[in-house]
């Protein structure tokens, strides 16, 4: 879960675009894409149907749009964090688990579905996953590894399986981890596991930020 989500604010974004794909984000996990209409998103976003056709041509543009955000949220994240050296500022950790919980939803249900276009999400996000921690084993902040394709695959399968399975663990965790509360609660768990992908120093400052991180109120 660490460092899934974006941390510039795009929840300031009130454009007519981001309204829309904003309500597909969270409208498409909770009907699924066959039952979610065009005039349901257009009336949670406040605009009319004719806007949403006029911004993304259809509901399969609608969700490419949707797809593309989730890769461009996950690409920015990753690299703040690694190019500015993010992963022990309590602000951006605060920021980022404010912002991942629709984001964090709505790629587990993409991931689920089993649709083609699930591939090419998880394939995208492997791209930029193998680009951060290359960054990462530059600035020092990640291990290096002797096939480093294979391992950051691997590990995202890990995290991204937290995300698909998140009802099982609320079921038997009594928290929501894709919620900003059960995203600072489970981060720390998972660097546990994690924990040897990260220098023992970088490691030990990512906790000490999680440990200490307040959860801002929820943003309309």
């Amino acid at each position: 879960m660490l460092n899934v989500s974006s941390v510039t604010l795009r929840n300031q974004d009130l454009t007519t675009r981001a309204r829309i794909r904003g309500a597909a984000l969270a409208r498409f996990p909770q009907e699924g894409f066959g039952a979610t209409t065009l005039r349901a998103v257009a009336a949670d976003a406040g605009v009319s149907p004719g806007l949403v056709v006029h911004h993304f041509g259809s509901k399969e543009g609608l969700r490419e749009a949707c797809d593309d955000y989730v890769v461009e949220v996950f690409r920015e994240t990753k690299r703040a964090a690694m190019e500015e050296g993010n992963l022990s500022n309590t602000d951006f950790a605060a920021t980022a688990i404010q912002t991942s919980a629709p984001v964090m939803r709505y790629l587990g249900w993409a991931l689920a579905r089993g649709h083609e276009a699930a591939d090419e999400l998880f394939d995208e996000l492997l791209r930029e996953g193998i680009a951060a921690s290359q960054l990462g084993i530059e600035r020092g902040l990640v291990r290096g590894s002797d096939d480093l394709e294979r391992r950051v695959a691997t590990q995202m399968a890990m995290q991204l399986g937290m995300i698909v399975l998140h009802r099982h663990l609320e079921r038997n965790l009594g928290i929501d981890p894709l919620t900003p509360a059960g995203i600072a609660s489970l981060t720390p768990v998972l660097l546990e596991i994690l924990g040897g992908l990260f220098t023992p120093q970088v490691l030990e400052q990512i906790k000490a930020t999680y440990s200490e991180v307040a959860i801002p109120p929820v943003l309309a």
